[in-house]
This record gives C-alpha cells, sequence and structure tokens, in this order.
C-alpha cells in the first residue's frame, strides 16, 4: 500500500505550510471556504489572510490540519496593487472617484465586488458604481485580500453633529382602548353582506316604499359640488341610496349587483338595516365621490 497522502500547499504571511488529513478536492473546498483566499499560479501556492491561529481553527473545523511550517522569503513575490506590476484590474466609482480594484486575479476581484450592496454596472462608463461609506467599501475590499487603488483620493470630511430632535411639540398616543366585541347595541351585518350574488331580503315595509320615485323638489340652492341629475336616457330602474353625511343620494345608472359591488369595494362602508341605506365615511368629499361614481360607469342623484 502506498503511504503518500493528499497535502496542498498554502502560505500565511511569510510562512508556508501543508494542508493534511483528507482528499485533496475535500481539502481543496475548504480552503476555499476561506475569505480573502487566493491562488498564485506562478508559485502553485494558496495565498491566505489572517494569522496562523484562526486559519488552523477554520480548517480543524473540516478534520484538516497544518503541517511543515517553513519560511517563503525565497519564494517568488506576490503581485500587488501597483498599477506598474501589470496584475489585473478592476475599474470601480466610489465616492464620485475612479478607482480600481487590483491585488487578485480578474474573476476573484469581479466575484468579490457582485457580492458587495449597493453596486451596479455602467455599460456606459464601463465602470462598476458602489454605493455607501468608502471606508466600509475599502475595508470589505481589503478584508477579502485586494486593495482599493487610489482610495487616498476620497475625501473625508469631519462627521456632522448629530441634531437633537425637539420633542417639545409632541403629543402623547391616545390610550389604547379594548374594543368591546360585546356590545348588544352594536349594529350585526345583514346575512348577505359578504355575498355579491345575492340581492338584499325585501321586505313588507321596502314593499310599501317604491323603489323607483322621482326626487322631490329641492328647496335649497344646489350646492356647486352637488353632481347634476342624470339625463333620462340614463336612468334605470336598479338604483341604490347611500348617504355621505347628512346628504342622501342615489346611485342608478347600471345593474343591481354592479353597483353594489362597487359600494362594496369602498373602504369604512356600511349598510344602516333601519333605513335601508349604505352610510360612506366623511373622509370623502362629495365631488371625489361623484368623480369615482361616474369614472365607474354609474350616475350620482341628490335624493
Amino acid at each position: 500500500m502506498s503511504d503518500r497522502k493528499d497535502r496542498i500547499r498554502i502560505q500565511i504571511g511569510a510562512q508556508e505550510f501543508n494542508v493534511v488529513g483528507g482528499s485533496f478536492q475535500e481539502m481543496l473546498a475548504a480552503v476555499k471556504q476561506i475569505n480573502g483566499r487566493r491562488f498564485v499560479s506562478e508559485s502553485k501556492v494558496w495565498q491566505l489572510p489572517g494569522p496562523v491561529e484562526e486559519v488552523q481553527r477554520q480548517l480543524e473545523i473540516g478534520g484538516y490540519s497544518l503541517e511543515g511550517r517553513a519560511s517563503v522569503s525565497s519564494a517568488p513575490a506576490a503581485r500587488t496593487a501597483s498599477p506598474t506590476a501589470g496584475g489585473d484590474r478592476v475599474r470601480v466609482l466610489v465616492a464620485g472617484q475612479r478607482l480600481a480594484v487590483v491585488g487578485g486575479s480578474f474573476q476573484e476581484m469581479l466575484a468579490v465586488i457582485k457580492g458587495l450592496p449597493g453596486r451596479r454596472f455602467d455599460s456606459e462608463t464601463k465602470l462598476w458604481e458602489i454605493s455607501g461609506d468608502p471606508g466600509v467599501i475599502k475595508g470589505m475590499i481589503e478584508s477579502a485580500g485586494f486593495q482599493l487603488e487610489g482610495a487616498a483620493k476620497i475625501p473625508v470630511g469631519p462627521v456632522p453633529p448629530m441634531e437633537t430632535p425637539d420633542f417639545s411639540g409632541h403629543i402623547p398616543p391616545v390610550p389604547y382602548e379594548e374594543p368591546n366585541f360585546f356590545d348588544d347595541e352594536a349594529p350585526e351585518p345583514p346575512p348577505w353582506w359578504d355575498d355579491e350574488l345575492t340581492p338584499p331580503p325585501v321586505d313588507d315595509n321596502y314593499l310599501a316604499e317604491p323603489f323607483e320615485f322621482e326626487p322631490p323638489p329641492v328647496e335649497a340652492k344646489r350646492s356647486a359640488s352637488m353632481p347634476p341629475a342624470a339625463p333620462a336616457g340614463r336612468r334605470s330602474g336598479d338604483r341604490i341610496r347611500i348617504r355621505l353625511g347628512d346628504v342622501l343620494l342615489v346611485i342608478s345608472g347600471g345593474e343591481f349587483q354592479a353597483m353594489l359591488a362597487w359600494i362594496k369595494s369602498i373602504p369604512g362602508r356600511r349598510f344602516n338595516g333601519e333605513e335601508r341605506v349604505w352610510e360612506l365615511p366623511d373622509t370623502m368629499s362629495l365631488e371625489s365621490l361623484g368623480q369615482r361614481v361616474a369614472a365607474a360607469g354609474f350616475v350620482l342623484e341628490q335624493e
């Protein structure tokens, strides 16, 4: 049986080690899990950031260990962030300044940039625009093992003092009151409230008053915001009575079910079973109600 065992060469600072204790593919996957790792093809070694103890602790989680501590002072120098070194560069725009991410392969640096929040690629300028605090962006790039070239050009101004909010005019909220769901005086909705296919029930009192009627003459002067009476050609037999504040109105000009479904779509509406009228919330103005009724294809008249 061969005594050969798999190993992966790594470099931490100025020291070189071998990762042992597993198969090559398993150890390689563990090394790639370490943030900031990069492979130097010239020396065939993985460079890992951070202290040796931290890297060893991360590898021990997978059951691997380090062996063969050796100095790498004679090893080929890694690529630097200098633009004259001929390395790959990814152009970025941070705080309005054109900078570059350097110190690694193009694909590795591009993967780090795509992982930053607020980044977007401008196809016209061919720049990656990165929004956010420049110091935070620089720290995230450096923690991945790369450098932000030209970061010194970003102006760093004093942090403005925080203004103390003025609570002098603050009105405390109204204390919460538990709703009384057992109030006998609270009206109950009719059984057909949520069934749009069932018309309202008809009783003797309801039939005593004709459904179709001509509106009585209005003695008071009609308000400028009051909707005009509908043309005779648009009236139909179906009509629904509504109330907005103290004003009684009638909606007509459509089928009963269609007009009923439209009224039910108004938030805060309720049916007054005693007066057989739909009451609308006071937050709605008469003018806006007329516009909404006309937009729905119906007619709004004063009763």
